[in-house]
């Protein structure tokens, strides 16, 4: 069978992420900023527990996620099966520290229960996220958002910044190609900042290095290539 095309995910800025969260009830505007800043799945972020987040190191430890079987939803290892570390940023952190003051020390306890559990014994289901994840995406005038593209936007952002090995470690790939593969996508003008900055970078040269020197010494390299 000839494979479909997958639909390339909507990479979003910074400020529509802040936009999106903003239409956000507290627990929802926590975990939106999760997804966008940590590259989680939806199951790994809706798995996270009490003892996940340890706000001294500001780190998150995802071990868990949940996984969606006939008749209901089970707690499973991730897809990858392997638990990672993930450095969270500061601005987050100080999120996490006003939100967990209401989760409690309870290491157990769910970060994201289902509405009515005040016991936070049971994670809340992905379909009543994603029908306040919609509504809320609509007031932010981003109608086409889903979820899964805060993943997408957090692999571009970190390929962008700091390399694509960076950002597939962060989202838990073993191998680099499926994260450009499935994630990763180019920044909007990236490219024409690019050779922008390769023109700086060339000016700056030209303007520490004598032309009459730089000539002769370009004479010379061609002589020397010419007798090899």
């Amino acid at each position: 069978m000839p494979r479909l095309p997958e639909a390339n995910p909507t990479i979003l800025t910074p400020e529509q992420v802040a936009s999106l969260a903003a239409q956000c009830e507290v627990p929802d505007r926590v975990l939106v900023l999760l997804m966008a800043y940590g590259g989680l799945r939806i199951g790994e972020a809706l798995a996270l527990r009490r003892r996940s987040i340890d706000l001294d190191a500001s780190r998150l430890v995802v071990s868990e996620a949940v996984a969606q079987v006939p008749g209901g939803s089970v707690i499973d290892t991730p897809k990858n099966h392997r638990r990672r570390e993930l450095a969270v940023p500061r601005f987050l952190v100080d999120e996490l520290r006003i939100y967990l003051s209401v989760v409690g020390d309870r290491p157990d306890a769910f970060l994201f229960p289902g509405r009515q559990d005040h016991s936070r014994q049971r994670q809340q289901s992905y379909h009543g996220f994603r029908r306040r994840f919609v509504q809320a995406a609509r007031a932010a005038g981003l109608p086409d958002v889903t979820p899964h593209d805060l993943r997408a936007t957090h692999a571009t952002w970190v390929a962008d910044s700091h390399g694509i090995l960076a950002a597939a470690r962060r989202l838990g790939h073993s191998n680099a190609s499926v994260t450009t593969r499935h994630y990763a996508r180019p920044v909007d003008e990236r490219d024409g900042q690019v050779a922008e900055q390769l023109n700086l970078d060339h000016a700056k040269l030209t303007k520490t290095t004598d032309p009459v020197r730089a000539h002769k010494g370009h004479g010379r390299s061609k002589r020397a290539v010419e007798d090899r």
